[in-house]
């Protein structure tokens, strides 16, 4: 995908490996600095979607520097739901670390909500069903650094820039 149809800048690719309570930023062309924060660093063995999925949370809180207060942050501030990725954002420079706090009570969500398409219900990270939905409630699959990209443009109103035939 040409980096011209991504809201993301590259800032900087990394291979290290994630742990949770990992802080990373992301750039928004034209915009500024926006924080994300990794819950699970890679799901189980036997994970439905696969062991090289990670579950993330975007905040809503924009910065024109890549330099925040990880205290400041919580689950009351999403840009986006929770959801699923892989390694390939930090990998190709459009995520990147900054600090590794640990996870506190507030910062993960009692109850993890998707929407699970081919089977038409509600589940939780592990693929569980739930009885109903519950807010913020994301898809139940592995997103794309180009998916996250139009996500987060969806969400601060941005232009599409991708069409049908980058999919």
């Amino acid at each position: 995908m040409n980096d011209d149809k991504l809201h993301f800048e590259k800032l900087k690719s990394s291979r290290k490996r994630l742990t949770a309570g990992d802080l990373f930023t992301f750039s928004v062309k034209n915009r500024g600095n926006f924080f994300g924060r990794v819950i699970i660093p890679s799901m189980p063995e036997d994970h439905p979607l696969t062991d090289a999925a990670c579950l993330i949370y975007i905040y809503a809180l924009e910065s024109p520097s890549i330099t925040i207060d990880y205290r400041t942050i919580d689950t009351r501030s999403f840009l986006i739901p929770p959801l699923f990725t892989n390694r390939r954002p930090w990998t190709m420079g459009y995520f990147q670390t900054l600090a590794s706090p640990p996870l506190g009570e507030r910062d993960i969500l009692k109850k993890h909500c998707f929407w699970d398409i081919p089977f038409g219900k509600y589940v939780d990270e592990m693929r569980r069903p739930i009885e109903s939905k519950v807010m913020p409630c994301g898809m139940f699959g592995v997103a794309s650094y180009s998916a996250i990209s139009s996500e987060v443009g969806r969400a601060l109103g941005l232009p599409t820039l991708e069409g049908p035939e980058d999919y």
